[in-house]
């Protein structure tokens, strides 16, 4: 696909995604029709907002995949595939871009996705005073983006992008639903005007989002009337709740699989499904403090942490150790450049060489009269994240460095990363499309508000590589660019990266067309949109 992008002429026609739809999403069985209609869902935090261009976190994206269409999505197979737009065209010198959106594509109340909404979207996407640092980045060389037709619109870019048309995966918003009013204040932010298979009915802080169907949607008829997201926090909980039927799906982690293995009414009711993907974990640092803003501190850290032991043990050996800002199977990673090891006698000389020093004999390094003593961030209801974490606390003590680690409920987590206001916080990477370009994470220009950088990083040969291989059409010398890159960031460990793990999902058995991928379960096209029911009982879940 990448070869095909490249190329900077993609043409994506209405009848092969029809083809498609009819193919992934056959009509329901007259006994599954007469089943239960709801879908039960889990979140696991509470969104911070329903303002597509807005959204930074996964909660956002699982629930603006029913209501929110892209321009383009990506299929199973990480094939681009047309979704409001029918088709994009390339110039030749990869600088302009026309899109044709399909006629059939409305707004919730009947009326078309214009032009004029696409060309709202994307120069608000643009502006500077926006913070939309999903899409900012695809959009920072932007010239301009006009209508061209009463279907139809160019964008116009300063300098080709290898992985521009991917850009187009994006939302479009109605421009008349935003006029005269602060754009990160609009009431749309908490209910947004749907343009896909449902809208949203309701919506209770930290308990539940209810979405019906959208009378207006277009395309094939999704299975479901409405999804009911319970928001969730504690693996525990949802586990429970999906074996009691007021779930139909989770993610687990290695030990939930196990109880789920040895739980006889988990067999009777449910079944797991595992596949890697492009995620992958690490333990964000913030380079700006005097503790992480040397290199051979924070390698040290890496070193610090049993990785491997983790991968073994805490994932029951479904994981493997990264060394890096890429899942192993991405192109953009190097198989050369191996994980730093778990090594605490050289991290210590290392921290001896950067000054880090118990000067006073209490146990705790030292440097310039500061104590090594620094707040780890974890967000509640990530139990191995949490067990990752104290692990990594204990042979930090055992070195001389002082670590807490503090539980956040999603929101105020969320809140302190989006504000830079943290020293070092357990995360995870979501791949939401196939693109390895990590400049949006990694370049020093994409510090927070901008971008998502958000424990500032900033390596000037990083940020040139990163600059010359969005610009690099040969996808072989792209990806050596990034192989070099990768070398780069192992050596200069601007996070600990720990591992990728294969995704673990609890379902309910009597759900239908779960299809994996790279992207995993919900950022391809149909995704859970193209899931079904059979009439199997439920179980014990509570009226939508």
């Amino acid at each position: 696909m990448r070869r095909q992008l490249g190329a900077l002429l993609l043409l994506l026609t209405v009848g092969a995604f029809a083809c498609r739809a009819r193919e992934s999403a056959p009509a329901p069985s007259p006994q599954a029709a007469a089943s239960d209609r709801t879908l039960f869902r889990r979140l696991f935090g509470e969104p911070g907002t329903l303002n597509a261009v807005l959204q930074t976190d996964v909660p956002e994206q699982l629930v603006l995949a029913y209501v929110s269409r892209n321009l383009f999505d990506f299929d199973a197979g990480l094939h681009l595939v047309p979704s409001l737009a029918e088709r994009i065209e390339a110039s030749p010198d990869g600088l302009a871009y026309t899109i044709t959106l399909r006629p059939e594509a409305v707004w919730e109340d009947g009326t078309p996705v214009t032009p004029a909404d696409a060309v709202f979207t994307i120069r608000k996407i643009a502006d500077p005073s926006t913070p939309s640092p999903l899409f900012k980045p695809l959009f920072e060389d932007l010239v301009s983006a006009e209508e061209v037709s009463d279907r139809a619109f160019q964008v116009r870019f300063r300098k080709p992008y290898a992985y521009r048309a991917m850009s187009f995966v994006m939302p479009v918003l109605p421009v008349r639903r935003f006029a005269g009013v602060p754009f990160d204040r609009a009431p749309d932010n908490r209910r947004p005007f749907a343009n896909g298979p449902y809208r949203l009915a309701s919506w209770k802080p930290q308990e539940s989002l209810v979405l019906e169907r959208n009378p207006k949607s277009w395309g094939p008829p999704a299975f479901f009337d409405r999804i009911l997201f319970r928001i969730l926090p504690e693996n525990d909980v949802a586990y429970r709740a999906l074996v009691e039927g007021s779930l139909d799906e989770t993610l687990i982690d290695a030990s939930l699989k196990d109880r789920a293995a040895g739980d006889a009414a988990f067999g009777a009711c449910c079944r797991v499904l595992e596949f890697y993907d492009l995620d992958y974990s690490y333990i964000a640092l913030d380079t700006r403090l005097p503790f992480f803003s040397d290199a051979r501190v924070r390698r040290a850290l890496t070193m610090l942490l049993d990785r491997d032991g983790i991968a073994a043990h805490l994932y029951r050996g479904s994981a493997r150790v990264i060394s890096g800002p890429w899942a192993p199977q991405s192109p953009a990673s190097d198989p050369s450049v191996t994980p730093l090891p778990f090594d605490p006698a050289a991290a210590a000389r290392l921290l001896d060489e950067a000054g880090w020093r118990d000067t006073n004999g209490n146990g705790i390094r030292d440097r310039g009269g500061r104590e090594f003593d620094f707040e780890l961030l974890v967000s509640s209801g990530n139990t191995i994240g949490r067990e990752i974490d104290e692990t990594f606390v204990a042979e930090l003590a055992r070195a001389g460095i002082r670590a807490h680690v503090r539980s956040l409920e999603w929101a105020s987590f969320v809140e302190r990363l989006d504000s830079g206001s943290f020293e070092a916080a357990s995360l995870a990477s979501s791949a939401p499309d196939p693109n390895p370009d990590p400049y949006a994470y990694w370049h020093s220009s994409q510090w927070p508000p901008r971008g998502l950088n958000s424990g500032y990083y900033k390596n000037a040969e990083a940020d040139r590589l990163m600059d010359q291989a969005r610009t690099e059409m040969d996808e072989s010398k792209r990806i050596s660019l990034y192989h070099r890159l990768h070398r780069i960031i192992r050596d200069d460990a601007p996070a600990i990266f720990v591992v990728n793990s294969t995704k673990k999902y609890a379902l309910r058995r009597r759900l239908e067309g779960v299809e994996s991928s790279p992207l995993g379960l919900f950022a391809i096209w149909p995704g859970p949109v193209g899931w079904r029911a059979t009439a199997a009982p439920r179980g014990k879940g509570p009226s939508p």
